[in-house]
């Protein structure tokens, strides 16, 4: 059966009626990751767009021996590796499951057939993509604006849950930062 999170959700994007819903969501896949599976590892070329439906991964880049986090994907967002699935070249970074997951994958290929087939599925693609730059770049302009401290208060105040979950060496990377210069700013608003 298929998500009703991913239904609602691309229901927010654009109205697609039942019949267009159906040819789209018949080339949607939902596959289980445990944790710790790789959705995507370096080198690996990235074929699906997916939908996280429960779970969360993250997405780090690997230099000598040292993971880097540059993020999470958290449930009812979209995951991919989105320049590679784009221009078909091999990821940089690796996307991994921290705990058990779901994920509602469509192939690149199902995705370019459905533009010809399903106009609106185009003007969704291009509002999901819309959305998420304007994520990322909401992000750069963090690290450029505000201090780690708050970065940290920002992230603590979107995800309040997500702490408990994540080992506190990822959110030192993700921040920007060592983990006891994240365990100072802790201690100091706890």
């Amino acid at each position: 059966m298929m998500n009703v999170n991913i239904k609602a959700l691309l229901t927010n994007f654009v109205n697609l009626t039942e019949e267009e819903w159906l040819v789209l969501s018949a080339s949607l896949v939902t596959k289980q990751y445990k944790k710790g599976d790789y959705l995507l590892k370096e080198n690996d070329y990235c074929n699906h767009v997916g939908f996280v439906d429960k779970g969360f991964f993250n997405f780090y880049y690997l230099i000598g021996g040292v993971e880097h986090i540059r993020g999470f994907f958290f449930p009812n967002e979209f995951i991919s590796n989105y320049p590679c699935f784009l221009l078909e070249n091999k990821s940089k970074f690796y996307i991994q499951a921290l705990e058990d997951c779901s994920v509602t994958l469509i192939h690149r290929n199902d995705l370019l057939m459905l533009y010809e087939k399903l106009p609106k599925v185009q003007v969704l693609s291009r509002k999901i993509v819309e959305n998420l730059y304007m994520e990322v770049s909401g992000k750069y302009e963090s690290f450029f604006l505000n201090s780690p401290e708050e970065r940290y208060l920002e992230l603590i105040n979107k995800r309040p849950n997500f702490l408990q979950r994540v080992p506190q060496y990822m959110i030192a990377s993700y921040l920007g930062m060592t983990p006891e210069g994240l365990s100072r700013i802790r201690k100091r608003n706890s």
